[in-house]
């Protein structure tokens, strides 16, 4: 794996079989159309121990840009069965109080849990006062809970960039952060950059500047392999089946040079994860595109040509934000919760759910 992640040489990696997996069919988790709500951003998801799955979604207007808006509030539902079923939804109180002051919205794309047990929640701050209410953005916040998600708190700014905090990932020691400096969606001048925040032993986040050109791009992934080396991976708007990637090898102080890998039915919001063995990247396909992409990988840089997961019905507009999260029950073959916004009406959303298996 290692070897595979530093083979820097290749411009394009070419796209190679890979072993199978079965997919569930789609489970609505939060019908939002009952109450001609939507929901896009938002789907933070995070393994707390113990057969403890907190799921985070938005409850967003329908009505602004046909439902394609962040103007709304976070909510989340607990399983204590490795997310065979969840409570009932709970608000996130920081979310909604800003919500309700009329300035700021706080959707929730990323959770981890720390290596000292905290769950930590991170914030994209917007303008509410904007129609799409998905950006200009603020510098990012941080909520944590010290209860294993029964409270949490208020949140904190982390960095003094204005930007999206695009994944989060944890090891033994650290937790890392992913996100672009800058204010809106798409990088366009120098001072657009992909950061790697890396916390040290006593909570502090530290930054380093990825060898990316941030130029057209927007949107990231990240996820550890085997080894130790952290791949992170970056959207690119104009050569949306070539998304871009480095790798670093040293717990994210030095970065390689940039490559791109083959995603034959292209990729936007790319989520990455892995299981053992099997890598998987699931997005919309591509800014036109009309519904999910999964991809498999043996090795997190070769993926196969995709599967279709789901499509926008007749007329539908834009959806399809994900998130994937590993589920490792004792006993049972390791599983992936796909959560991903399904189009029901225009732009407006379901949050739904399917489950991959190795």
């Amino acid at each position: 794996m290692g070897k595979a992640l530093m083979a820097a040489a290749a411009i394009v990696a070419v796209a190679v079989s890979a072993t199978g997996y079965t997919l569930s069919d789609r489970e609505i988790f939060v019908d939002h159309a009952k109450n001609r709500r939507s929901g896009h951003m938002g789907h933070a998801l995070v393994d707390a121990g113990n057969g403890r799955i907190l799921d985070f979604y938005s409850n967003c207007d329908g009505e602004r840009v046909a439902g394609h808006s962040g103007y709304g509030w976070m909510e989340y539902r607990i399983s204590d069965d490795y997310g065979k079923t969840f409570s009932k939804a709970r608000v996130l109180p920081y979310s909604k109080c800003l919500y309700d002051e009329g300035k700021h919205t706080a959707l929730c794309e990323k959770a981890v849990k720390a290596p000292d047990g905290r769950i930590l929640l991170f914030f994209q701050i917007t303008d509410a006062t904007k129609p799409i209410s998905c950006e200009p953005w603020s510098a990012p916040t941080m909520a944590v809970s010290t209860d294993n998600g029964e409270t949490f708190s208020d949140g904190v700014t982390i960095g003094a960039d204005p930007g999206r905090i695009y994944d989060v990932v944890a090891d033994g020691k650290s937790v890392y952060f992913l996100i672009q400096s800058n204010e809106h969606f798409l990088g366009s001048r120098p001072e657009h950059v992909y950061k790697v925040y890396k916390s040290d032993s006593g909570g502090k986040f530290t930054a380093t500047v990825l060898p990316v050109d941030a130029t057209g791009k927007g949107y990231g992934a990240m996820a550890f392999a085997k080894d130790g080396s952290l791949i992170a991976y970056v959207y690119d708007s104009k050569r949306e089946d070539e998304p871009e990637y480095t790798v670093s090898r040293d717990g994210g102080k030095t970065w390689s040079a940039p490559c791109r890998a083959r995603t034959a039915k292209k990729i936007r919001n790319p989520q990455l994860r892995r299981v053992g063995d099997d890598w998987f990247l699931a997005g919309r396909n591509g800014g036109g595109g009309d519904g999910l992409v999964l991809y498999h990988s043996a090795d997190g840089i070769h993926w196969d040509e995709g599967q279709m997961v789901d499509h926008r019905p007749e007329g539908g507009g834009t959806g399809y934000y994900s998130n994937l999260l590993p589920i490792c029950e004792p006993g049972k073959p390791p599983r992936i919760l796909l959560q991903y916004s399904h189009v029901y009406d225009r732009n407006r959303v379901n949050i739904a759910h399917r489950t991959i298996t190795p």
